[in-house]
């Protein structure tokens, strides 16, 4: 996730922030009693490795401001007619087009390092290039609110402002080539900061990103209630898949049944979740009468349908105990506000995409005599067309579970202020500590 990646990105780079004497802790002298173990060649490779994963991390920090401030191009533009942003933006893109160092290999990316400097860069180059997946997956503009892009905008412009003070520290590694213009880029990068740290931040958006991808679980079936949510986890997962209209039907009535024997076995622990339970079995059930005449063959719904019957059946065979336990009755009513959301998507693009159609009666006149009227016969029609049903009322305002509002993850705030701490950490001069 974005949360994770970027906290390995700030932890390696606080710790180098706080490093100093840089040649000594590449092996070069330092103090009379401190004598050079690396040669000024075997410093320069290291300098150049350095180098490499540096700009690893001038390239997520340039995808990050456009992934949260997407203008396309900045050709022609000014300082002037720039906002902080932007003029972020295009001095990261200057430094990268004009770093001659490259993106450090994969081999460099996954084997440790001889000095534990150059391996902090190595951990910081490599949480980049596992940060990069996340843009794809929820981490970019449209996908995040007003208030999420700003933190990526101040993440991408902190960590900036990280990496023009140590290049500025760097700058005795023999052969060290310094970014363009670190002191517009530093200067763009302080504006950023300030300009995306005003109002309040969202740090839900470290919850957002990439994540494995979950996967059913296969073999026997498992007994009591596990086995129930055995069967209701492989179903919300089948239903990534759009089910023709004869599956959503068996998957609604499975849900009436699992809601109807949650709410019997809760009415005397807990009435107030089995009233919850009985107005979800109510809400299928209405579903399913809304939908005896609906008709579609598109779609691929045989698993999911199978996981629900066996989900239902499970469910009838626990016994009256069988919700006890808190934390597997928590869990079900998590997947089971999976379920609703998944089958109300669904709902919604069958009938927008014309895949379901309502069965309709009409009444068949006899061409040849207008007064001979024949048996009534059946006709399709869109769902949103003459015939309207309440099934997508029903959907809105009854089955869609509530949007579940994200919550920052413990310490996401405190985390930055330590980085920002140490951007802006300066050794004490020498002797300062003596004296006290």
């Amino acid at each position: 996730m974005y949360g994770e990646n970027t906290r390995l990105l700030r932890d390696s780079l606080r710790e180098l922030l706080t490093q100093h004497r840089i040649q000594q802790r590449i092996g070069g002298a330092g103090l009379h009693s401190v004598p050079a173990t690396t040669t000024v060649t075997e410093r320069e490779q290291i300098g150049e490795q350095i180098a490499r994963y540096r700009h690893a991390v001038l390239t997520w920090c340039h995808q990050a401001m456009r992934a949260a401030n997407p203008r396309i191009n900045l050709t022609g533009t000014s300082a002037r007619t720039r906002g902080p942003a932007e003029e972020l933006r295009y001095r990261l893109d200057a430094a990268i087009d004009a770093d001659p160092a490259g993106l450090p290999t994969t081999d460099e990316l996954v084997s440790g390092q001889r000095f534990e400097m150059v391996d902090l860069w190595r951990q910081a180059a490599r949480a980049c290039a596992l940060a990069e997946h996340d843009f794809d997956a929820g981490v970019g503009y449209g996908r995040l609110s007003e208030a999420e892009c700003m933190t990526v905008i101040h993440d991408a412009a902190e960590i900036t402002r990280a990496l023009v003070g140590l290049d500025r520290r760097y700058s005795n590694i023999p052969g060290w080539k310094q970014l363009k213009d670190p002191g517009r880029l530093g200067r763009a990068a302080e504006v950023c900061a300030a300009y995306s740290g005003y109002g309040n931040p969202d740090y839900s958006v470290d919850r957002r990103g990439w994540k494995p991808p979950t996967r059913p679980i296969e073999g026997p079936g498992l007994p009591g209630t596990t086995g129930v949510l055995q069967a209701q986890h492989n179903l919300l997962l089948h239903l990534i898949k759009f089910p023709d209209a004869q599956s959503l039907r068996v998957v609604m009535d499975s849900q009436r049944i699992v809601s109807l024997e949650a709410a019997r076995r809760l009415t005397d622990s807990s009435p107030e979740l089995a009233a919850r339970w009985q107005r979800r079995a109510e809400t299928y059930g209405h579903l399913v009468h809304q939908t005896r005449d609906v008709g579609g063959l598109y779609g691929k719904g045989g698993l999911a349908a199978g996981e629900g019957s066996v989900a239902a059946a499970r469910m009838q065979k626990l016994p009256n105990d069988g919700l006890s336990d808190t934390g597997q009755l928590r869990r079900l009513e998590r997947i089971s506000a999976g379920i609703d959301e998944r089958v109300c998507t669904a709902v919604e693009l069958g009938i927008k995409e014309r895949l379901y159609l309502q069965r309709v009666i009409v009444s068949a006149i006899e061409n040849d005599n207008g007064d001979l009227v024949k048996g009534p016969r059946r006709k399709w029609l869109p769902i949103t067309g003459p015939v309207q049903t309440e099934l997508l009322a029903i959907v809105h305002h009854d089955l869609r579970p509530m949007p579940v509002q994200r919550k920052p993850p413990k310490g996401a705030a405190q985390h930055r202020l330590d980085f920002e701490a140490a951007i802006e950490h300066r050794p004490e001069p020498r002797g300062t500590a003596i004296g006290r």
